[in-house]
Protein backbone atom coordinates (compact mmCIF):
# COMPACT_ATOMS: atom_id res chain seq x y z
CA UNK A 1 0.00 0.00 0.00
CA UNK A 2 2.91 2.68 0.89
CA UNK A 3 4.22 2.18 -2.41
CA UNK A 4 1.02 3.15 -4.30
CA UNK A 5 0.89 6.05 -2.26
CA UNK A 6 4.26 7.19 -3.65
CA UNK A 7 3.34 6.42 -7.14
CA UNK A 8 0.50 8.24 -6.80
CA UNK A 9 2.24 11.22 -5.04
CA UNK A 10 4.94 11.34 -7.99
CA UNK A 11 2.42 10.68 -10.71
CA UNK A 12 0.17 13.83 -9.33
CA UNK A 13 3.33 16.17 -8.31
CA UNK A 14 4.74 15.06 -12.08
CA UNK A 15 1.40 16.50 -13.64
CA UNK A 16 1.91 19.86 -12.28
CA UNK A 17 4.39 21.32 -14.03
CA UNK A 18 3.23 24.85 -15.27
CA UNK A 19 4.83 26.00 -18.26
CA UNK A 20 5.39 24.73 -21.78
CA UNK A 21 7.76 21.14 -21.95
CA UNK A 22 8.64 18.70 -23.86
CA UNK A 23 6.72 15.20 -23.09
CA UNK A 24 8.69 12.61 -22.37
CA UNK A 25 9.73 10.65 -25.18
CA UNK A 26 9.35 6.73 -24.90
CA UNK A 27 12.20 5.24 -23.38
CA UNK A 28 12.70 2.28 -25.81
CA UNK A 29 12.02 1.91 -29.37
CA UNK A 30 9.44 -0.47 -28.97
CA UNK A 31 6.81 2.51 -28.05
CA UNK A 32 6.68 2.37 -24.16
CA UNK A 33 6.12 5.74 -22.23
CA UNK A 34 8.61 6.58 -19.21
CA UNK A 35 9.15 4.09 -16.87
CA UNK A 36 7.80 4.43 -13.54
CA UNK A 37 7.15 3.00 -10.51
CA UNK A 38 3.34 1.16 -11.10
CA UNK A 39 5.11 -2.63 -9.21
CA UNK A 40 3.77 -2.87 -5.56
CA UNK A 41 6.17 -4.76 -3.68
CA UNK A 42 4.83 -7.47 -2.08
CA UNK A 43 5.15 -7.83 2.14
CA UNK A 44 7.69 -9.51 2.16
CA UNK A 45 9.94 -6.84 0.41
CA UNK A 46 9.32 -4.49 3.24
CA UNK A 47 11.91 -5.78 5.32
CA UNK A 48 15.87 -4.63 4.89
CA UNK A 49 16.47 -6.39 2.17
CA UNK A 50 16.39 -5.03 -1.78
CA UNK A 51 12.99 -3.89 -2.77
CA UNK A 52 11.76 -6.40 -5.72
CA UNK A 53 9.23 -5.04 -8.25
CA UNK A 54 8.53 -7.28 -11.09
CA UNK A 55 9.98 -4.27 -13.75
CA UNK A 56 12.75 -3.26 -11.71
CA UNK A 57 12.11 -0.06 -11.60
CA UNK A 58 11.65 0.14 -7.68
CA UNK A 59 15.17 -0.24 -5.12
CA UNK A 60 15.70 -0.20 -1.61
CA UNK A 61 17.82 3.06 -1.27
CA UNK A 62 21.42 3.57 0.57
CA UNK A 63 21.61 6.02 3.13
CA UNK A 64 24.73 7.98 1.51
CA UNK A 65 22.87 8.20 -1.81
CA UNK A 66 19.92 10.13 -1.28
CA UNK A 67 20.08 13.81 -1.52
CA UNK A 68 17.19 15.89 -1.07
CA UNK A 69 16.19 19.95 -1.02
CA UNK A 70 18.47 20.56 -3.48
CA UNK A 71 19.32 20.02 -7.17
CA UNK A 72 22.25 17.64 -8.33
CA UNK A 73 25.88 18.74 -8.37
CA UNK A 74 27.65 18.46 -11.77
CA UNK A 75 29.71 15.74 -9.98
CA UNK A 76 26.11 13.75 -9.04
CA UNK A 77 25.67 13.61 -12.97
CA UNK A 78 27.19 10.25 -15.68
CA UNK A 79 26.52 10.79 -19.22
CA UNK A 80 27.80 12.66 -22.45
CA UNK A 81 25.26 15.22 -21.61
CA UNK A 82 25.74 16.15 -18.14
CA UNK A 83 26.90 19.89 -19.49
CA UNK A 84 24.00 20.35 -21.47
CA UNK A 85 21.93 19.75 -19.12
CA UNK A 86 20.52 22.29 -16.17
CA UNK A 87 18.78 21.19 -12.86
CA UNK A 88 16.92 23.71 -11.07
CA UNK A 89 15.52 22.91 -7.72
CA UNK A 90 12.02 24.22 -7.83
CA UNK A 91 11.60 23.42 -3.72
CA UNK A 92 9.85 21.19 -4.00
CA UNK A 93 10.39 19.39 -7.16
CA UNK A 94 13.12 19.88 -10.34
CA UNK A 95 13.40 21.40 -13.63
CA UNK A 96 15.60 20.08 -15.81
CA UNK A 97 16.82 21.59 -18.85
CA UNK A 98 17.91 20.79 -22.09
CA UNK A 99 20.73 23.60 -23.77
CA UNK A 100 22.42 21.29 -26.44
CA UNK A 101 20.84 20.89 -29.86
CA UNK A 102 20.28 17.64 -29.60
CA UNK A 103 17.58 15.40 -27.77
CA UNK A 104 18.55 14.64 -24.08
CA UNK A 105 17.85 11.33 -22.09
CA UNK A 106 17.97 11.48 -18.77
CA UNK A 107 17.35 8.39 -16.36
CA UNK A 108 17.09 9.41 -12.68
CA UNK A 109 16.18 7.49 -9.74
CA UNK A 110 13.96 9.81 -7.56
CA UNK A 111 13.45 9.06 -3.68
CA UNK A 112 10.72 8.56 -1.66
CA UNK A 113 9.99 7.08 1.52
CA UNK A 114 13.94 4.83 1.55
CA UNK A 115 13.18 3.75 -1.93
CA UNK A 116 14.36 4.41 -4.94
CA UNK A 117 12.08 5.11 -7.82
CA UNK A 118 13.10 5.05 -11.37
CA UNK A 119 12.28 7.44 -13.71
CA UNK A 120 13.33 7.73 -17.57
CA UNK A 121 12.62 11.01 -20.40
CA UNK A 122 13.50 12.81 -23.05
CA UNK A 123 14.27 15.92 -23.50
CA UNK A 124 14.00 18.05 -26.81
CA UNK A 125 16.38 20.35 -27.82
CA UNK A 126 16.35 23.96 -25.98
CA UNK A 127 13.66 22.68 -23.44
CA UNK A 128 12.64 21.65 -20.19
CA UNK A 129 10.67 19.04 -17.89
CA UNK A 130 9.88 19.46 -14.26
CA UNK A 131 9.30 16.66 -11.67
CA UNK A 132 8.12 17.34 -8.14
CA UNK A 133 10.08 14.94 -6.40
CA UNK A 134 11.87 15.82 -3.24
CA UNK A 135 14.91 13.85 -3.80
CA UNK A 136 16.83 11.70 -5.87
CA UNK A 137 18.73 8.95 -5.10
CA UNK A 138 22.78 9.59 -6.97
CA UNK A 139 24.01 9.65 -9.84
CA UNK A 140 21.58 10.58 -12.61
CA UNK A 141 22.47 9.82 -16.34
CA UNK A 142 22.04 12.43 -18.90
CA UNK A 143 22.92 11.17 -22.45
CA UNK A 144 22.46 12.27 -26.53
CA UNK A 145 19.64 10.28 -27.84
Amino acid sequence: MRTIAQVAAMLAFSACDSSPKSQPAPASPGGSRPTTPAAVASPADSGPGPVVSPNHSVRRAKPDEVSAGRAPLASECEGDACGVVTVTWLDPGYRFENTSRRDVAITIWFAAKGDCLLSEFSIAPSKSSGWGNVGFCKPYKAGYK
